[in-house]
């Protein structure tokens, strides 16, 4: 079996700390979506063009619960 690792940024969210203000929707709609059930769906892997809007997500969520991993300057 060949295993490939996934490079690049990666977003994630503590589910226990969100409570679904929807900023972060507002911020990176192509990556955030609130669906009608009341649950947040995101997608982990980053393009180079996802990463400015997701970092502001992360940044304007009041719950602190999006994080950006894997940054160049990490």
């Amino acid at each position: 079996m060949k295993l490939t690792l996934r490079a690049g940024p990666r977003v994630s969210v503590d589910n226990d700390r969100c409570e679904l203000y929807g900023i972060c929707q507002y911020e990176a709609p192509d990556i955030f979506q609130l669906g009608r059930d009341g649950r947040l769906r995101f997608r982990r892997q980053l393009t180079e063009t996802d990463v400015e809007p997701v970092i502001a997500a992360a940044r304007c969520c009041p719950m602190q619960a999006v994080r950006v991993k894997g940054l160049a300057d990490e």
